[in-house]
């Protein structure tokens, strides 16, 4: 099942028999089977009706609400009641040697995916990366060795900071400009779409987990903190390049989002409008893209692997699996 997004600002959701049907004014511009989806993702200036929200809610389906690239608020449908699962996590958050073993399983997967997706462009592009290969590989091998959380994060941050100093050289398109990684606010149009991808993939990770029956704000890596999906961010470590900074680069470099695009606000770049649903169109179809998943030894779209993932840990969690694979690209 995919997501729902809408992107059209001022519409008003409600339910018709077991369809949801999408109006601005008195047009109705779309009619939705809700058995289709898996989440909805709207923009925050639309409503949904008590009784759509009340359907969303029968049939276990998240909404969440986008202002423009930041998750505002989220609806949870139906929530997986396995409570002792939610008790095993919690005591392997707290059981130190148990969250690094997790953590580092996460770092190791984000920068060997990291140098597969460097060495990939250095043979396409004919560049000569293998300083950016080696300092990776090298972080790799510190990974393995480290003793505590803080000491990983610290491997983690480093190798993100070699990546990016590399990332300017995949943008090929003129008038993208890329000068480091920046969150909020976003100083040039490659952040913007790193945020706004980032930001789609956390809140599809956060469903997967919770449907898994995890506890998305318990996390090994990242630790908790009000309000933030700590395990979320977590498994996001092992997609990041492969699923958003991947994306952005083709599309950068195809053309199909411009500099043109994008408009300077609060002292920011974001996406318009019109591109921002381009972008979506971009990225569900990235989502459902096959790729043969190793460890499990089959082809599976990408959407697939992120619920997989999340079921991995929760075995792993439960005591079923004696460790955690992550996903690993070739």
């Amino acid at each position: 099942m995919g997501t729902f997004y809408l992107t059209e600002p001022y519409c008003f959701v409600r339910k018709e028999s077991e369809r949801l049907k999408v109006y601005k004014g008195k047009n109705c511009l779309k009619e939705i089977r809700v058995k289709d989806y898996a989440r909805f993702f709207i923009n925050e200036d639309s409503t949904l009706s008590t009784g759509a929200l009340s359907l969303l809610a029968e049939k276990g389906i998240d909404v969440v609400y986008f202002s423009g690239s930041e998750v505002v608020g989220r609806f949870i449908g139906k929530e997986n009641k396995n409570v002792r699962l939610r008790i095993a996590q919690v005591e392997v958050h707290l059981d130190e040697e148990k969250s690094l073993a997790i953590a580092r399983n996460f770092v190791l997967a984000k920068i060997k995916n990291t140098r597969t997706i460097v060495q990939r462009f250095a043979r396409r592009k004919k560049l000569d990366l293998s300083k950016t290969d080696l300092a990776l590989k090298q972080l790799m091998k510190k990974c393995i060795q480290v003793k505590d959380i803080d000491s990983l994060r610290g491997m983690e941050g480093r190798a993100a900071r070699v990546y990016f100093e590399t990332f300017p050289q995949f943008i090929e398109s003129s008038g993208f400009v890329f000068t480091g990684r920046s969150r909020r606010p976003a100083k040039d149009e490659v952040n913007a779409l790193l945020n706004y991808g980032y930001a789609l993939l956390r809140a599809e990770l956060t469903g997967a987990l919770s449907a898994a029956g995890l506890d998305p704000y318990i996390g090994f890596l990242h630790r908790e903190r009000y309000g933030r999906e700590s395990l979320s961010l977590d498994l996001m470590e092992e997609f990041r390049c492969v699923l958003v900074d991947n994306l952005i680069t083709r599309i950068v470099n195809k053309k199909i989002i411009k500099p043109s695009d994008f408009i300077r606000d609060q002292g920011g770049f974001r996406l318009k409008d019109h591109a921002r649903k381009r972008f979506l169109l971009e990225f569900d179809q990235r989502r459902i893209d096959k790729v043969k998943h190793e460890f499990l030894g089959r082809q599976m779209s990408y959407r697939e692997i992120l619920h997989k993932q999340a079921i991995l840990l929760a075995k792993y969690i439960k005591g079923e699996m004696e460790d955690y694979y992550p996903f690993l690209i070739k």
